[in-house]
């Protein structure tokens, strides 16, 4: 096994056990961390298959946008740090041995496919130019930068808006 091999199989099995830990924690804002965690394993494997433009877009829109808003709508709800409710589902003997009889069958099936063992090449820097050219786009005044820059204005105004909406619930609720 090759050192990259071995970081590949660290990571995914990171990666596993943060996303059954997604489903399996009993807190939200647990959850909620855990998700960034196999937000961020799902990102080490796109970079250990070179694919850096998709590992990139998986740190800023998973984790940097997408994540955090989970967060930021966790900690602005009222009440939902406390345990009022059990969270525990009486099946998941039942749904455990379902999941490994189909991850059973699809490794066997996936192992009688010929592609399976293959070893493949890395990618060359042949597609970067593409990725070069969408990143000036972005950013080129003639562009797409005017709605770019609407875009992270108006995802601001309704953070603000969402926080102001709270605060005014919170200050409701404490007068009662």
């Amino acid at each position: 096994m090759t050192s990259t091999q071995v970081i590949f199989l660290i990571t995914a099995l990171v990666t596993i056990f943060s996303a059954v830990m997604v489903v399996g924690s009993r807190k939200l804002f647990h959850s909620a961390l855990w998700l960034i965690l196999s937000f961020l394993g799902v990102a080490s494997s796109f970079a250990l298959l070179e694919a850096s433009f998709f590992a990139i877009v998986q740190l800023l829109v998973y984790i940097g946008a997408i994540a955090i808003l989970i967060i930021f709508a966790i900690m602005l709800t009222r009440d939902i740090m406390e345990d009022e409710w059990q969270q525990i589902n009486r099946s998941w003997g039942l749904v455990l041995i379902l999941v490994i009889t189909i991850f059973s069958v699809l490794l066997g099936l996936y192992s009688t496919w010929s592609g399976f063992q293959t070893i493949l090449n890395p990618l060359g820097i042949s597609g970067q130019e593409n990725i070069l050219a969408f990143g000036k786009s972005i950013l080129a005044p003639d562009g797409f930068a005017l709605p770019f820059e609407a875009s992270s204005v108006l995802l601001l105004a309704a953070m603000i808006g969402g926080i102001y909406i709270a605060m005014d619930r919170k200050q409701e609720g404490d007068e009662a």
